[in-house]
């Protein structure tokens, strides 16, 4: 599997070697050839234009934004910024009397108000909607919901409880699906804008956190259904797709007791086959992925892209916050599955598991046959180191190369038939 690209990068020689004879005998495949980059180098263009052009923001007067998950994070910023902007905030938390919800309060103005919600209940949804809906003024309406509450699991797969799967996929899956029902008539008369906070292991799943790129992936193909569903009614839907960043869903401490508590959980067998060794190499890897997130001060160009998909006069489909990471994104889906693999357990644990390095020690012990004419194969040897020379004792037969027959030849006589 370590090789499997070899051949791959070998028939793509071959075959550009192939079309570079042919292209010297006809104009087809130049004029295919340019017209595919052509088309590559424009996408490459207009994305780096709209990057580079200044973004405005439409009038906040009479609109309102209902966000999930504002405690901490993304969620926190992107409520705070929209109420410098003048929007009207509905900041939905989970703890409304914790430190977070309290300090955005002290932060904002009075037109941000906080609302209890649990997108993983159906009532705590119903009721926050009704919140929000007892709340707008006459003149009001909900402009933008933001379903931005996520949480993450990092562990494999044979490590991991459902119910660990199914915790994270009720909050990031199921939790925009419940919001987003629950708000859709508000949305319907506003015309207004859904914006779910993806990630780009929504796109490709990296070992090791498949219970958040499952629940990622479902997030992105919602939106993707959403999106196309949403167009008789007006209303759009945007993605923001963030690489990892030093918020509170990164943090060390609370992602390595979670994965001492799922290491335990699980059987005698599963943990004699991983081994000791293999766990703390894990941890360690954990570790080296979460120090490589870009830092909190970077949060800000996906604060920028929230902003604009809400807000924003020329908002996009999707957002890939950065440049640096959009090209990294690019690179990695236009890859082979081979390489790309590849390319994913390179960063993974180098220390086999415990079973594995069994294996390769009891195969490194298996007893080797020894020439009997040698004197390490000589029963003289046996005798004097024993069945513990680390060589297997067995008896030789020798072939009898007498002249004595032990059967004798059939007479002439017995040759002849008669007929």
């Amino acid at each position: 599997m370590r090789q499997a690209w070899y051949p791959l990068v070998g028939l793509w020689v071959l075959a550009w070697g192939c079309l570079v004879v042919v292209s010297q005998r006809s104009w087809v495949v130049p004029v295919l050839a340019l017209g595919l980059v052509a088309a590559h180098v424009a996408d490459w263009l207009l994305k780096a234009a709209r990057n580079a052009m200044k973004r405005t923001t439409m009038d906040p007067t009479g609109k309102a934004v209902f966000i999930t998950g504002c405690d901490t994070g993304f969620g926190k910023e992107l409520a705070s910024r929209l109420d410098k902007l003048g929007f009207k905030v509905f900041a939905g938390c989970l703890l409304p009397e914790g430190e977070g919800a309290r300090s955005l309060l002290q932060e904002s103005s009075e037109r941000l108000k906080v609302v209890s919600v649990d997108v993983t209940s159906d009532e705590a949804v119903r009721a926050a909607c009704k919140t929000v809906e007892e709340d707008l003024d006459e003149d009001e309406v909900l402009w933008g919901v933001v379903n931005n509450a996520g949480i993450a699991a990092f562990t494999e797969i044979e490590w991991c409880p459902v119910a660990e799967y199914r915790r994270v996929y009720e909050v990031n899956s199921l939790g925009p699906i419940r919001v987003t029902k629950a708000f859709l008539p508000l949305l319907r008369r506003s015309h207004g804008r859904i914006v779910l906070v993806a990630s780009l292991a929504g796109r490709y799943t990296f070992p090791g956190f498949t219970a958040y790129s499952m629940s990622k992936h479902a997030t992105v193909s919602f939106a993707d259904g959403l999106r196309l569903e949403m167009q008789k009614w007006g209303i759009t839907v945007h993605t923001v797709e963030p690489t990892l960043y030093r918020t509170p869903i990164s943090q060390e401490g609370p992602i390595h007791r979670a994965l001492d508590r799922f290491w335990q959980e699980c059987s005698d067998d599963v943990r004699n086959c991983y081994g000791d060794d293999y766990m703390k190499d894990f941890k360690m890897t954990i570790s080296k992925h979460l120090n490589r997130a870009k830092p909190s001060e970077k949060i800000r160009e996906v604060i920028d892209d929230m902003v604009d998909a809400v807000a924003g006069d020329d908002p996009k489909t999707r957002y890939v916050p950065s440049i640096v990471t959009q090209i990294r994104a690019k690179l990695l889906s236009s890859l082979p599955d081979a390489m790309r693999d590849q390319f994913f357990l390179s960063s993974q644990p180098q220390t086999p598991p415990a079973l594995v390095t069994a294996e390769r020690q009891r195969r490194k012990k298996k007893p080797v046959l020894l020439d009997p004419r040698s004197e390490e194969g000589s029963v003289g040897f046996m005798r004097r180191f024993g069945p513990g020379g680390k060589r297997l004792e067995r008896g030789f037969s020798m072939p009898n190369w007498g002249k004595n027959e032990m059967t004798p030849s059939p007479k002439a006589s017995d040759t002849v038939f008669e007929f």
